[in-house]
């Protein structure tokens, strides 16, 4: 039988009773805290019984969170949990009032849900900071260089009695900056919980997970060894620019790298004039040619002859230097040549195909990194008995572009969660600070290099109760396999960082539990593997 929480400000029957949420609450409710959780374990509820509590010692309360829908979703959470009016709580966004009418909200209302920009702007203005007994930041792992929680904090800190509660999925794998996130915060205590955790475990809805390496075709194997002979030219005559360009190779290009020293030789026109226009045309090439063997070998046959197409009308000179290049030709038609070549895109149909068979009413989310991708993605799942696919994609980031405003996107979750589709492909919108319906399956069209984006992606599944479902797609000798085991190792660095600073925190040496951790963080790290 379910207990609930009972307390004053939640409403009754409204919460469940779960003991590591409860362990949690009790353990941050005093001092300035971090919490670690998953997507999908509720770190929401933690931070509404913290706010509660507050709230019930007189003072106010600051909810900030990156995104207005992020903010008013928050919003939501608190309005339909607690039994606070709706008065008592409201959303500010810099779209959403006039300077006089925030100014009257701050002073009357008991919980400002807002998003850090717009407090930054008015604090000393309209707002003042020593009225609020807690502010939460969500996604805090936000909190380095000069984002806005960082200039909040800066006042807040200073303020007797403050309090912070740091909210945050995937605090990333950078051991500094996760760091300059607990010294801005000021925090003293850090609870972090993951599906291994014996409080945890009863509460978990079961979720599978298997990656699927694919092989890559003779056909775009070809192309791709043409493609890796003008890179490497390219890197060649590059080194005469920079001593960087002496560490990459075709094989193993970081486009990190690139993006790197064509901004470090855009720093230096100043100084060694005309003679790095040259090399800053073939860094240029370089980045569009490793962008092509990524889209053929990573994205499909069909999205690279999107991007050939793009390259024909692309009149810049590092487009003008790859395609007077005597093996475009051959590349150009060895791509349009493949057709019918499309094992990873057949094995995600097949996967959406057999899941929906099994699954009357499930609910599909599939990733993939770009719009051209996603372009191509939905005719061909629309077309599955059963599917119905629409796509989810951010505002448009140029003048060309086609994106999809906030009302937009809001309408498709919301037919999403109504079961007018069933399939959601979405680029990174769909990875944080959006309320998406729980899902059945999650699909990775390719894997992503970062921690952060690989938990919050597979958060999206296994939650409210209901099992699910991660598959990740992996090209043989492509980025892909790279990525996926980037993604592995930066995790499990994630992890180690910080129950480090936990303990670092708490004074304790406890080598034993530690090395015990580990261990079970490396039994939760094996993949279910297929080929």
């Amino acid at each position: 039988m379910k207990e609930y929480i009972d307390h004053e400000l939640i409403q009754s029957h409204k919460i469940e009773k779960r003991w590591y949420q409860v362990n949690i609450y009790e353990e941050v409710k005093d001092r300035n805290s971090l919490v670690v959780l998953p997507t999908g374990l509720g770190k929401t509820i933690i931070a509404v019984l913290v706010l509660a509590y507050k709230l019930c010692s007189g003072g106010k309360v600051l909810f900030l969170a990156p995104t207005k829908p992020l903010c008013e979703q928050h919003a939501s959470s608190i309005r339909k949990v607690t039994t606070l009016s709706d008065g008592d709580v409201a959303v500010v966004t810099g779209e959403t009032f006039t300077q006089k009418k925030r100014k009257e909200i701050y002073k009357t209302v008991k919980v400002v849900v807002a998003t850090p920009q717009t407090i930054q702007n008015d604090i000393d203005k309209y707002l003042s900071l020593d009225k609020y007994g807690l502010i939460i930041f969500d996604e805090v792992h936000r909190t380095v260089g000069n984002y806005a929680y960082v200039k909040i904090l800066e006042k807040y800190r200073s303020i007797s009695g403050s309090q912070v509660l740091g909210l945050t999925a995937s605090p990333g794998s950078d051991f500094e900056k996760l760091k300059e996130s607990v010294v801005n915060l000021g925090i003293k205590h850090i609870e972090v919980r993951n599906e291994w955790d014996k409080d945890v475990r009863p509460y978990l809805s079961s979720r599978y997970l298997q990656w699927q390496l694919i092989d890559m075709p003779d056909g775009v194997k070809q192309v791709m060894l043409k493609i890796d002979m003008i890179l490497q030219e390219n890197l060649d005559g590059l080194c005469r620019y920079t001593s960087q360009a002496k560490n990459l190779t075709s094989g193993k290009l970081s486009k990190k790298a690139l993006v790197e020293i064509q901004k470090r030789m855009r720093g230096n026109l100043g100084r060694r004039g005309g003679s790095l226009y040259h090399g800053l045309t073939l860094v240029s090439s370089t980045i569009k040619l490793s962008h092509l063997k990524d889209m053929l070998t990573s994205q499909g046959v069909e999205v690279a002859k999107r991007y050939v197409s793009k390259l024909e009308s692309d009149n810049s000179r590092a487009a003008k230097r790859i395609k007077k290049h005597k093996l475009y030709k051959d590349i150009k038609e060895g791509i349009e040549n493949l057709k019918g070549v499309q094992p990873k895109l057949d094995m995600a149909m097949e996967i959406v195909k057999r899941h929906l068979k099994d699954k009357k009413d499930g609910r599909i989310m599939v990733f993939a990194e770009y719009r051209d991708t996603i372009d191509m993605l939905v005719p061909e799942v629309n077309s599955i008995e059963g599917a119905k696919a629409v796509k989810f994609i951010g505002q448009a980031r140029t003048a060309k572009e086609k994106g999809m405003s906030q009302k937009e996107q809001k309408q498709i979750l919301d037919e999403f969660r109504n079961g007018v589709y069933n399939v959601l492909v979405s680029t990174s919108i769909g990875e944080e600070g959006i309320d998406i319906p729980a899902t059945s399956l999650v699909l990775f069209y390719e894997p992503v290099p970062s921690a952060i984006r690989h938990i919050q992606r597979k958060g999206r599944t296994a939650r409210d109760g209901l099992p699910g479902e991660v598959r990740i797609l992996i090209m043989k000798d492509s980025r892909d396999e790279g990525y996926y085991w980037s993604s592995v190792r930066k995790e499990k660095k994630m992890y180690k960082y910080v129950y480090s600073l936990k303990n670092r925190l708490e004074g304790k040496k406890v080598r034993r539990r530690k090395i015990e951790r580990q261990s079970k963080i490396s039994e939760f790290f094996e993949p279910f593997v297929t080929s």
